[in-house]
């Protein structure tokens, strides 16, 4: 599989699984107490949770508190 298809799939998966969220309290709730776990566990890679929160509105002030994200190779804490 080439990276163009990852990505895509990843992008796919993403918007999926946000409009899961927009119709399905009972997930959106599972991703509010446990973002991680619960999109890992759907598939989601987790360097990309921070952004997913942010983007899908699930995140209320853009910021992730206590999440560890990847940015140029180093990984720093975004509270």
């Amino acid at each position: 599989m080439n990276i163009h298809n990852s990505l895509t799939q990843i992008h796919n998966l993403a918007g999926n699984l946000a409009e899961r969220a927009k119709s399905d309290e009972e997930f959106r709730s599972q991703i509010e107490t446990d973002p991680l776990g619960t999109l890992t566990a759907a598939g989601l890679p987790g360097e990309i949770i921070g952004d997913f929160l942010r983007d899908s509105g699930l995140s209320a002030d853009g910021d992730v508190q206590g999440y560890w994200s990847i940015c140029a190779g180093t990984a720093v804490q975004t509270s």
